[in-house]
């Protein structure tokens, strides 16, 4: 009897090829980031009927959990000078499906003080992320955009840096604040998507 249970426990079959994520050349459905223009729907199909038959439960929550800052955002460590630090801007109207965006939105609009952010007008969001630096999220329909704006001494430091390498501030710095800023925002419109859906 006990030689039975042995044998069983010998015969152990070996995991090759474990993945957190599906193998690429597979394809994610990726309905909530907008890369570039694809034959993949906007999440704006989930509101009609028979939307499980296009993508499993497994799968969308895989899409979902990749809408992070890391992945809607350019990197500002990868900007070379001052003058791109200036004109950093980022159309999230462009990059995120508008349902999700509007959940993007609404948090921040209705959760703006608890987050950390100064509300300058019905639609302009302010939130320091470093010394003399703030991200600026503009809100209005259609026009949803993420900038950065800065005290005026230190736009004037980063005009005259111009071309140069070397800039005043630290652009992991501010990167890995902005990160932390607008991940809090998708974590909690991800939780929004997931419990509607």
């Amino acid at each position: 009897m006990v030689n039975s249970k042995v044998n069983a426990f010998t015969r152990r079959y070996l995991v090759i090829d474990e993945r957190s994520t599906p193998p690429e050349e597979e394809g994610v459905i990726q309905p909530f980031l907008l890369d570039e223009p694809s034959s993949t729907p906007s999440a704006s199909w989930m509101d009609q009927e028979g939307w499980s038959a296009q993508i499993n439960r497994e799968s969308l929550m895989l899409s979902l959990s990749q809408v992070t800052a890391a992945a809607l955002l350019p990197p500002l460590i990868d900007l070379p000078t001052g003058l791109d630090l200036l004109h950093y801007a980022v159309d999230l109207h462009t990059r995120l499906d508008a349902l999700f965006l509007r959940e993007v939105t609404l948090y921040l609009e209705n959760n703006w003080e608890s987050l950390g952010w100064q509300r300058v007008d019905a639609h302009t969001f302010l939130c320091v992320i470093g010394a003399g630096v703030a991200a600026c999220l503009q809100t209005a329909p259609g026009a949803e955009q993420l900038s950065l704006r800065y005290n005026s001494d230190l736009a004037n430091e980063l005009f005259h840096a111009g071309r140069a390498i070397d800039l005043p501030r630290s652009r992991l710095f501010l990167q890995t604040t902005l990160y932390e800023k607008i991940n809090v925002l998708l974590a909690q419109a991800r939780s929004n998507c997931w419990n509607w859906l």
